[in-house]
């Protein structure tokens, strides 16, 4: 993408060299033209590497599955947090959901509805993100690992409260450095 860039760049320049000749108000335009195709070059590569954006109809959470390791790590973490927090006044099961993300840039997405599963009073949820590139989300300092399946970054992480944001850092590898980046998940009982 840098290559790209710098080669619109280029041509930016030599465009407005040429335009000289023509005039400075041919050269200005020749070179704003040449300018705001690099940018869009520039644009679109971000776009494409940043996220792996998709459309959230193109998947749901129920075609993925959680497997036993991230189940575990999860439930524990919701025992850890249980002196924390007051157990949900929800009965045990497995529950749909919906989850609200806000935070980052928003071109991340997460599968909504998802699974909360309820024991004891203490809740799991199964968060499917957009991209593959999420290597780790935590909740409350309690690091969780993915398991990657079909381009989706595939967690379990403990739900401590229902129809509140809940802070939660997820780290995506998908820029030229990795990046924590701050969200806050709502889950809210689908009625």
């Amino acid at each position: 993408m840098k290559k790209k860039y710098g080669v619109a760049v280029a041509m930016a320049a030599l465009a407005a060299v040429l335009a000289a000749g023509c005039g400075a108000k041919k050269a200005e335009s020749a070179a704003s033209s040449a300018e705001s195709a690099a940018s869009e070059v520039a644009s679109k590569g971000e776009s494409a590497a940043s996220e792996g954006e998709k459309k959230p109809a193109d998947f749901k959470a129920e075609d993925f599955k959680a497997g036993d390791d991230i189940t575990a790590q999860a439930e524990a973490a919701a025992q850890m947090l249980a002196e924390k927090h007051e157990k949900l006044t929800v009965a045990d099961g497995t529950y749909q959901v919906n989850v609200m993300l806000s935070g980052g840039s928003g071109r991340a997405k997460i599968a909504s509805p998802t699974e909360l599963t309820v024991k004891d009073g203490r809740a799991t949820a199964k968060i499917v993100w957009s991209s593959d590139k999420y290597d780790y989300m935590e909740v409350e300092g309690i690091r969780f690992t993915p398991e990657i399946q079909n381009g989706h970054s595939v967690f379990m992480v403990p739900v401590t409260e229902l129809d509140k944001p809940l802070a939660m850092v997820g780290d995506t590898t998908a820029m030229s450095t990795p990046h924590a980046i701050d969200y806050q998940l709502t889950f809210e009982l689908q009625k």
